[in-house]
């Protein structure tokens, strides 16, 4: 278990580095501090249509990461239920203070989306967002293999089960626009 403490730490210097680099906040009036969010131009060079929006490169948007460090200290609480069903209620909570944010301005308009790289597909789509795969190649292996070590690393707290990473998992883009967001998390 010494492998697995000296991966947390390296891991958890490359992500604060690498969130302090992007500018990564929390969500406004987030009550766990879970998602964290940044906001740039869409660097991507397709369009993604999102059903009555059509986010295009130079669009500013929201790129979405979770805190590792909150899911760990999420983990670590004494609970009855898994960590998995607790981070989606969390996030749940988490999207509706997003929803508000864009609601009541604290997101600004020019915001037409928000995105970010995730393995987890099931939970994502169920959330209610779109999911595009990325094409193969290098970044897609890159990303693909982050994420399941990030997954292997932070997720399998307490759990020597999950904490075999037998298989990289294939990583998607999940998107959804402000307007999808507001329309499914909005107005509570």
């Amino acid at each position: 278990m010494a492998g697995i403490k000296l991966l947390r730490r390296l891991g958890m210097a490359i992500d604060r580095r690498y969130l302090k680099k992007v500018g990564a906040s929390t969500v406004p009036g987030s009550p766990t501090g879970l998602l964290l969010v940044c906001y740039h131009p869409y660097r991507g060079k397709q369009r993604v249509s999102l059903d009555e929006t059509t986010i295009a490169p130079g669009d500013m948007v929201g790129e979405l990461h979770l805190s590792n460090v909150r899911i760990t200290e999420i983990a670590a609480e004494p609970s009855g239920r898994s960590l998995e069903w607790r981070l989606m209620e969390m996030l749940k909570e988490e999207f509706r203070r997003l929803a508000q944010a864009c609601e009541n301005g604290s997101i600004t308009e020019d915001i037409k989306g928000f995105y970010g790289v995730n393995v987890l597909v099931a939970g994502a789509r169920r959330m209610g967002f779109t999911l595009i795969p990325i094409p193969k190649g290098w970044n897609r292996w890159w990303l693909g293999f982050w994420e399941s070590v990030l997954r292997w690393i932070y997720y399998s707290f307490k759990t020597g089960k999950k904490a075999k990473v037998q298989k990289i998992m294939d990583p998607y883009e999940v998107w959804i626009s402000r307007v999808q967001l507001m329309e499914r998390y909005g107005g509570r």
